[in-house]
């Protein structure tokens, strides 16, 4: 038993000292181009203001559509939504350059009538401003509509 023990312990510090001479670069360890210590990529500055919108702004991978305008001046409280002045229409877009209304899902009937459910009320942490900028890794997905 004295022995067995002896051969694995001699044979665990051989597989120790053979893998503490093998090395990895720092190049094959993650899946950026080159390596840990080589200068980042920097992303574009910009703005919010809307001109990166390209036809309905439409995301890839079925995220919710992009606003088309800046939304700094639309601040969003527990008291006031400003985005429900212009998009709180339930139902189909009346004509071209119409404010998109508000998805029908997003509404609850309360008191008899249609209101935009509590989940929904702050648009913003589903629907980001559209920015002019590029992409700082590439993107193989799904295209854009549009």
């Amino acid at each position: 038993m004295k022995r067995l023990i002896l051969i694995v312990a001699a044979g665990l510090i051989a597989g120790l000292i053979a893998c503490s001479q093998m090395s990895i670069s720092d190049k094959d360890m993650g899946l950026a181009k080159g390596g840990a210590f080589d200068p980042q990529p920097t992303p574009k500055a910009f703005t919010l203001d809307g001109t990166g919108a390209q036809g309905s702004a439409e995301t890839a991978y079925l995220m919710p559509p992009l606003v088309k305008h800046d939304t700094e001046n639309y601040p969003i409280t527990g008291e006031v939504n400003p985005c429900l002045a212009c998009h709180d229409k339930p139902g189909v877009q009346k004509k071209a350059g119409d404010p998109t209304p508000i998805s029908a899902s997003h509404y609850t009937k309360a008191g008899g009538k249609l209101q935009v459910a509590g989940a929904y009320y702050n648009c913003q942490l589903c629907h980001a401003p559209a920015a002019n900028v590029p992409d700082l890794i590439g993107n193989n997905g799904p295209k854009p509509k549009g």
